[in-house]
């Protein structure tokens, strides 16, 4: 057993936070959403992940010693990657498992390796080789290759990342050490630090899934090769410059710094004023990113660590993706909240008050939320009427008809006529839209109103793209209210899906599978399916690349061909892959004879 080499332990620490960031906090999320998880579905597969942290932190805690530090260290990075490989795998009915298998691995990793880095590191350069750690994960995660890869690929890369983690680990050895001095670790100061630590998670986290899933926001934050580039070396450069202020006595000062640049880029960003916000908000992040390592590490206390990743790491990231999982920007009301929680847990005085106040604002939060959510959707009710959308759309799924396998299941006639007023519709111009919550997601419905002709090629609809400038919020109460219809009905409309079958059985001549695929498919997944469709970087899940091989379907799993005509009709809920109900059976069946050439050995 010996002292590992100081780069060594800094790449350990790249590692779990490369595991950590393209993985847990993206790629799984993503791949998740791929296989149709949404709302409260995919908030279930959160918080099992969170549970799963929770209790890897704690368990991590409870069996800590310092003789066993490399071991342990490579039974988290093992247990991570088989996380990883699963998810890469493994099909909607199994992503709460992986969620726990992921959560319970990188609790283990996240304490065990804070636990530990004071006993082999110098404690005068602890501060710099974690900020090195730190900001190289930052840096490689924002390349561009590894960014703008799908998420299959991320989750493959981060099993290589936790290999390596496993290696670097090897024969790791402890050397004893005195706690890090001019730093307080009693337990009244460490709540302090846990409280300042969990607003900072649970603002970034959710800054970081609005940004992501909203494309005016993600644009101008990590948009282009250059912008990651230049993302990538803001962090390595923060995250070095944090490693020199903690080695100089000053770990506290960085929080406030830390935090006020995290708020002003969500201000500005909120704003429509994308000018340095991505500077303010890459440069925060690595900071108290740093400090996330740093202090558990300081102490050198396996509890403290516990403390700061089960509170601070995964309640604090739980409670942001959760909270903002339908919104498609950062509400004013969030930010002034994630301000007060912040100052009552840097100016509080009494411990018992200064728990309470800050959950308290943060119950506060998330029925606020919830509060103007129920507002969104009534505002969006009145501009569906007001804009006329009645005139061409029926909410109403004539029972017993060929309406129920379009359009989904019929809602009882008394829930149809208990609204104010009823908006039955009396003709059918477009699409009925009783079910749209269910076969359209929020995205989608956003892109298709802002230019209905780009999304679904030869449409009559008219563009609402004024609704949607400047801070008119009439546009997105528009969609918040069309994501509620239907929503109620998911399970029936599942259950419809699960037992259709096209009546068709022989495909129309490839020319027409070709002609079918050009005008429904082409402006998202490209003329080759390679994914570079001229909508494609809109999109906040990028579609698949057929040429390199099926992603979400095995040509080897029973009812292959069966399980691919219903995605091409009824599309991935909670994704931007719509469905294409209208079809004839036939073309259904053409469309998925189409895929299947592309993605065939040797296709150009």
């Amino acid at each position: 057993m010996t002292r590992p080499h100081p780069m060594a332990v800094a790449l350990v620490v790249a590692a779990t936070y490369v595991y950590f960031l393209i993985f847990a906090e993206f790629a799984f999320i993503e791949l998740a959403r791929a296989e149709g998880l949404a709302g409260a579905a995919l908030r279930g597969v959160m918080g099992m992940l969170a549970a799963g942290g929770i209790a890897g932190s704690v368990l991590a805690a409870w069996r800590f010693r310092a003789a066993w530090l490399g071991g342990a260290l490579q039974i988290g990075f093992v247990v991570c990657g088989l996380g990883a490989m699963a998810a890469a795998v493994v099909s909607a009915s199994g992503f709460r498992w992986v969620a726990i298998v992921v959560g319970l691995g990188l609790g283990w990793l996240t304490v065990t390796l804070a636990a530990g880095l004071r006993g082999v590191l110098d404690a005068k350069r602890l501060g710099w080789w974690i900020g090195v750690g730190t900001g190289l994960a930052y840096a490689i995660c924002n390349l561009p290759p590894v960014f703008a890869t799908t998420a299959q690929n991320q989750a493959w890369l981060s099993v290589l990342v936790c290999g390596l983690g496993v290696i670097l680990a090897r024969r790791w050895q402890m050397e004893k050490s005195e706690p890090t001095q001019g730093v307080n670790f009693k337990w009244r100061a460490v709540s302090v630090w846990v409280l300042l630590l969990l607003v900072l998670v649970w603002l970034d986290s959710a800054a970081f899934y609005v940004i992501q899933h909203a494309a005016d926001l993600r644009t101008p934050t990590w948009a282009g090769d250059a912008r990651l580039w230049g993302n990538a070396a803001m962090h390595m450069g923060a995250a070095l410059l944090a490693g020199w202020v903690i080695d100089r006595g000053w770990m506290a000062r960085l929080l406030p710094v830390a935090f006020a640049l995290l708020w002003l880029a969500c201000w500005r960003l909120s704003h429509g004023l994308p000018g340095g916000s991505v500077w303010f908000y890459t440069a925060a992040v690595s900071l108290y990113s740093t400090v996330l390592v740093a202090y558990p590490a300081a102490s050198g206390r396996p509890w403290i660590a516990a403390a700061v990743y089960a509170i601070a790491g995964w309640v604090g990231s739980a409670l942001g993706i959760g909270m903002v999982q339908d919104l498609h920007t950062i509400p004013e009301w969030f930010l002034i909240a994630a301000a007060v929680a912040f100052g009552i847990a840097w100016l509080g005085q009494s411990r018992t008050a200064r728990w309470l106040a800050v959950f308290a604002v943060l119950s506060l939060v998330t029925a606020t939320g919830r509060a103007q959510e129920s507002e969104l959707v009534t505002r969006g009710r009145e501009v569906y009427v007001a804009e006329g959308c009645i005139h061409c759309h029926s909410q109403y799924v004539r029972p017993d008809t060929a309406d129920i396998s379009r359009w989904g299941p019929p809602a009882p006639m008394t829930e149809t006529l208990a609204a104010e007023p009823p908006l039955l519709g009396n003709r059918r111009q477009g699409p009925d839209l009783a079910n749209v919550g269910l076969r359209r997601s929020a995205e989608w419905n956003r892109l298709h109103l802002i230019s209905p002709s780009a999304i679904t090629p030869g449409s009559r609809m008219p563009a609402y793209a004024h609704l949607f400038r400047g801070r008119d919020s009439r546009g997105e109460a528009l969609v918040a209210y069309l994501a509620t219809l239907g929503a109620n009905r998911a399970e029936q409309a599942r259950v419809l899906q699960d037992q259709w079958h096209p009546s068709a059985a022989v495909p129309q001549p490839h020319e027409e599978q070709a002609r079918l695929f050009a005008a429904l498919c082409v402006s998202c997944h490209g003329p080759a399916g390679r994914g570079d469709g001229p909508l494609a970087r809109q999109l906040s899940a990028p579609p698949p690349d057929f040429t390199q091989g099926w992603r979400r379907l095995s040509p080897d799993e029973a009812d292959f061909e069966l399980k691919l005509m219903r995605l091409i009709k009824f599309g991935l809920p909670g994704t931007p892959m719509a469905g294409h109900e209208y079809l004839r059976d036939r073309d259904v069946l053409s469309l998925a004879a189409y895929v299947e050439t592309l993605h065939a050995p040797g296709h150009p």
